[in-house]
């Protein structure tokens, strides 16, 4: 097959790639890139991979240049699993729930900013990149004062994901670190006083290095990927689901009709524009793909996007249906699945109903004004600009 994967990740609308690769080559060789690389693109072959993780692995690195291992979701067991056990119960649905009104906040303050009147402006700037950087922020327990940087240092080490320059990111990583050494010294000397901590993430990694659980290395790390992971990839979500809603009208109007379909939404938009277009995984031995056996330290990228639209799975799969993930139905692999599902799913999720409750609620009208810029990194999908001119609903 005489295709470039590459040449037409970053396109407006990949998803057309996407189905030619489903069809004519569901493993496809990358042979424009230096050094080249597998893709595998239908909803089978994705989940088998991920329901693989002994064979194949994150240690190696989720992007397209091979990585020394990291923490979590660019770990392998058994330290994916301590650093998972860590952070889990900050971060399952019910303690993400209490973080509803935090949420809300921070949604309203930006909005009321950005859109408090009729104007024209680039959503991506004034509000889909700030909103889940700053909550993020929160959520580890980042003074106001200093969240500001937060987005600039996401974005730099996104983009070396993608093959970018490292400088950037490795600039932006020690600016994190020295934060995060800051506020993890703050929380260690309340504990050595025997005052109470914050209840933040931040004093849940503090406490599980005061009793050895995690180095200071893997707190360092752990928050610079809940930052990256948190921002960029709900950033992509909010910015699509607007960008969706401009194109086709009647979604927003349905909405407006029936906001009880803002959960289920979001689940739709997630699967239609997924902001993960694909991770990397790489076999310490050989194993086999599609049927292919393919040799020790192969890389491969799940294709979670081409995954989302396999007719086989899905109805009608280039459509969105808002009322598609009503409960009951199959989910869709936006967050990946298996041992490595985004920890973050349930925080993605509630921004994203926020955000898209506040869409519905309180522009009259909005339209683009021009032509969106997508990101570079061909592993992620978002929106690097989105013009608008909108109206606000009295």
């Amino acid at each position: 097959m005489t295709y470039s994967h590459l040449e037409h990740a970053n396109d407006v609308e990949p998803s057309v790639g996407h189905a030619r690769l489903r069809a004519e080559c569901p493993l496809h060789t990358e042979t424009s890139h230096d050094p080249p690389f597998h893709v595998v693109s239908r909803h089978a072959d994705v989940f088998d991979l991920l329901t693989r993780p002994e064979e194949w692995r994150n240690g190696f690195g989720v992007g397209v240049h091979p990585q020394p291992a990291g923490v979590l979701g660019t770990a392998d067991d058994p330290d994916h699993r301590r650093h998972r056990r860590v952070l889990q119960d900050a971060f399952r649905p019910a303690a993400i729930a209490k973080l509803d009104d935090d949420v809300r906040d921070v949604c309203d303050e930006l909005w009321t900013d950005a859109f408090g009147e009729s104007g024209e402006g680039d959503f991506v700037r004034l509000f889909a990149f700030p909103f889940p950087a700053i909550v993020i922020a929160v959520l580890l327990g980042v003074p106001r004062e200093r969240r500001d940087d937060f987005g600039r240092w996401s974005d730099d080490i996104v983009n070396t994901l993608g093959g970018a320059d490292p400088a950037l990111a490795e600039a932006a990583n020690r600016h994190i670190f020295a934060l995060v050494d800051e506020l993890v010294d703050v929380r260690t000397g309340l504990h050595t006083r025997g005052d109470a901590l914050p209840d933040d993430v931040l004093s849940v990694m503090t406490l599980a290095e005061i009793d050895g659980t995690l180095s200071h290395h893997e707190v360092r790390r752990l928050s610079q990927q809940l930052l990256v992971a948190g921002h960029e990839t709900t950033a992509s979500l909010i910015s699509l689901m607007l960008y969706r809603l401009i194109e086709q009208p009647e979604l927003m109007d349905r909405l407006r009709g029936d906001p009880e379909l803002i959960p289920a939404a979001v689940e739709e938009f997630l699967r239609y524009d997924s902001p993960v277009q694909g991770l990397f995984r790489t076999n310490p031995e050989a194993s086999t793909v599609c049927g292919e056996e393919l040799p020790a330290e192969s890389r491969v990228q799940a294709l979670f996007a081409s995954a989302n639209r396999d007719a086989d799975v899905y109805d009608a799969p280039d459509e969105i249906r808002l009322d598609r993930f009503v409960p009951g139905r199959r989910s869709h692999l936006a967050f990946g699945w298996g041992v490595h599902h985004c920890i973050g799913a349930a925080l993605a999720r509630t921004e994203g109903r926020v955000a898209l409750s506040r869409m519905v609620e309180h522009f009259d009208t909005v339209e683009r004004t021009g032509e969106v810029a997508i990101n570079e990194p061909f592993i992620l999908r978002g929106l690097t600009t989105l013009p608008i001119r909108w109206t606000v609903r009295r």
